[in-house]
């Protein structure tokens, strides 16, 4: 798929190439999986349900060793979507990814999904699996930003933080990316950052846990997206706004006193595209939660 996922752009496109039809992704569906392979290791060490919130959430667990990476995937998919950086490094040390509340194999919550509902779960269930930390959390486009908002509640517990093709945070978008569109991508823009999306995540609450934290300045930081050439086009929306985006993204990256930023030419699924330029900038934090 060759698209931006920030807000409206992803529905629209993602729409498309999916079912033919200009319209955003009902709710509770998943985006279609990235084919890659894997190797790694063969069964989870560790996996099945736990009950976190009044709710039953599902986790597996690859390989021992620490720090424990933690996985966050992007709006709609499955624990399994990240599963080329899983088998990546579950040889080394542990590797954990589960699904959120409404997903797969956990149970229903109740939406839309807040920032505070979201880092909740997760803390919740890594205490009521016994996943032992720190974590260096590697979040994908809407686990981007849930990475950075588990890292701002959750400081002590995280060694490292990996964002890939993050969404961006509501008041810089807001004022900056949705300027540049029109009248009715503004609406759908804002219908779509406040939950009506596959997921019904609330990405303004989530940008509100960061924003309401200061930014953990000894928790080391990589922040990688992909360049425009994955915009079908200079004139759609996605084309029109990256500047913007990528603008945002340095910003966002700069406020970590330990936080790297880098461009690589792929598509929206930077992990499947651009797997060893992911993994090196993994290694990097990896490094440096180790010495911390």
């Amino acid at each position: 798929m060759n698209a931006l996922r920030i807000g409206l752009i992803a529905p629209l496109v993602l729409a498309v190439a999916a079912l033919g039809a200009c319209a955003s992704d009902p709710p509770g569906s998943a985006e279609p999986q990235v084919s890659a392979t894997t190797t790694g290791s063969a069964e989870p060490s560790l996996g099945g349900t736990f009950p976190v919130n009044g709710r039953d959430l599902y986790l597996e667990c690859w390989g021992e060793g620490e720090p424990t990476i933690v996985l966050e995937v992007g709006e709609g998919r499955l624990l399994s979507d990240l599963d080329v950086l899983r088998a990546a490094f579950d040889s080394q040390r542990r590797v954990c990814s589960y699904d959120r509340a409404n997903k797969g194999r956990s149970g229903s919550a109740p939406t839309p999904r807040t920032g505070e509902d979201l880092v909740s779960d997760l803390h919740g269930l890594l205490e009521a699996a016994e996943v032992p930390g720190p974590y260096v959390l590697v979040g994908h486009s809407a686990g981007g930003l849930l990475v950075q908002a588990y890292a701002a509640t959750f400081p002590d517990e995280v060694g490292g933080v990996v964002a890939l093709n993050p969404v961006p945070p509501w008041k810089p978008w807001s004022t900056s990316g949705m300027r540049i569109m029109t009248a009715g991508e503004r609406r759908g823009e804002a219908e779509y950052m406040e939950g009506a999306n596959g997921e019904s995540l609330d990405y303004r609450s989530i940008s509100g846990q960061i924003e309401d934290q200061p930014v953990p300045q000894d928790t080391p930081f990589s922040l990688v997206i992909s360049t425009v050439d994955q915009c079908f086009s200079p004139e759609d929306v996605c084309g029109r706004t990256y500047a913007a985006y990528e603008s945002i993204m340095k910003r966002v990256a700069g406020q970590w006193a330990m936080g790297e930023y880098t461009e690589v030419r792929a598509s929206h699924e930077i992990y499947a595209d651009a797997t060893e330029e992911v993994q090196a900038a993994i290694d990097d934090v990896l490094s440096l939660a180790q010495i911390r």
